[in-house]
């Protein structure tokens, strides 16, 4: 008897095969190969972007550029991907962001990364840190706890239903700590440092350098297992809160004319992750490499969307992305699948430091 893996393994091959199928010329040898990425040069996406692109580019037998589109919550690079000719190797290298709910920000379409897009690969798997000023008389989760129930607390995110915002408030809320959000359009690192916000919770590659520092203090990983670059950071499972284990990352995306190349591009990204200096690379910068092929990549992709989903749904007390995928349903063709949420206005403006 097929298990449920095996059957949804079946579903999304019928899936990438349909595509394929109406591909048309997607087929044909590419002229270059190009990684879009939604945020400006220096950021994380960007340096595994400039990692990449050398290794890839070989693979493909083509040149290889990096272009960084940043704006309008990822849509101008989604939409640059969209707009390039097939033959370009446009690709897309950034988070769910970008491309599922990115229209909350914008005045673009919505976009869905099964129909407009095809997963293709795992670029990364980002670790979390709750984090606080080194100068901060919190030293442990339990200790934000009792600080709230004196005074609310503040944490800062990327801004407004950004993930961070999603995870920071989702801990907040579970652990019952009374805490306002203060999202920023810059660097909230500078405030956090001097405690104008009292704590964050934020990629491990990003608090890290700070941590080492000795600027910030790491009160936990939001991870199963102790970090390899950082054991003496105790997990968020170890003391006492398994529900908030959460994983991020990076996926590479290819417009849907390029769906009859994902198995190359797949292999070609499984090599390049491989390569010593590559995996290197990623360990000194706290990042962990995936390796994932083509139906693993949208078996996580679709496990991402339902996460954020609810996270979402949480925190706005709605769903906001095109898309809720019922996993026991084929991807695509299929109108019981996928139910477009009704159009609903933005959440409430907040202030922005």
């Amino acid at each position: 008897m097929a298990t449920r893996r095996d059957i949804i393994r079946q579903m999304l091959l019928a899936t990438l095969a349909g595509l394929a199928g109406r591909a048309g010329a997607a087929g044909a040898p590419l002229r270059s190969l190009q990684l879009v990425v939604p945020t400006p040069p220096g950021s994380q996406p960007d340096l595994i972007a400039r990692w990449l692109i050398d290794p890839l580019s070989q693979r493909a037998g083509v040149p290889g550029v990096v272009l960084n589109r940043p704006g309008a919550a990822g849509a101008i690079a989604a939409d640059t991907v969209l707009a390039a000719p097939a033959d370009s190797g446009a690709l897309l290298l950034g988070g769910l962001d970008a491309i599922a709910y990115s229209h909350l920000n914008s005045d673009r379409r919505r976009l869905d990364p099964f129909i407009d897009f095809v997963p293709v690969g795992a670029a990364s798997r980002d670790t979390w840190l709750v984090v606080v000023s080194k100068d901060s008389p919190i030293t442990e989760v339990a200790a934000l706890l009792t600080a709230s129930r004196h005074a609310p607390l503040t944490y800062a995110s990327a801004g407004e239903g950004s993930t961070p915002h999603l995870v920071t408030a989702q801990f907040a809320r579970d652990l019952g700590l009374a805490a306002t959000h203060v999202p920023y359009r810059q660097s909230f690192l500078p405030d956090l440092v001097a405690r104008r916000i009292d704590f964050a919770i934020a990629p491990t590659p990003a608090m890290l350098p700070q941590v080492r520092g000795g600027q910030l203090r790491a009160l936990a990983s939001l991870t199963d297992e102790r970090l390899e670059v950082a054991p003496d950071i105790p997990t968020i499972r170890e003391l006492g809160w398994p529900g908030q284990v959460f994983y991020a990352g990076l996926f590479l995306f290819a417009p849907s004319g390029l769906s009859a190349r994902a198995g190359d591009i797949n292999r070609w990204l499984l090599d390049a992750l491989r390569q010593p200096d590559i995996r290197a690379r990623y360990r000194e910068a706290g990042i962990e490499p995936v390796e994932q092929d083509v139906v693993q990549v949208s078996a996580a992709v679709a496990a991402r969307l339902r996460r954020m989903d609810a996270m979402r749904e949480a925190v706005f007390g709605r769903r906001q992305s095109l898309r809720r995928l019922d996993p026991a349903a084929p991807l695509q063709g299929d109108p019981g699948l996928w139910h477009a949420a009704r159009p609903t206005p933005q959440p409430p403006a907040r202030p922005v430091a």
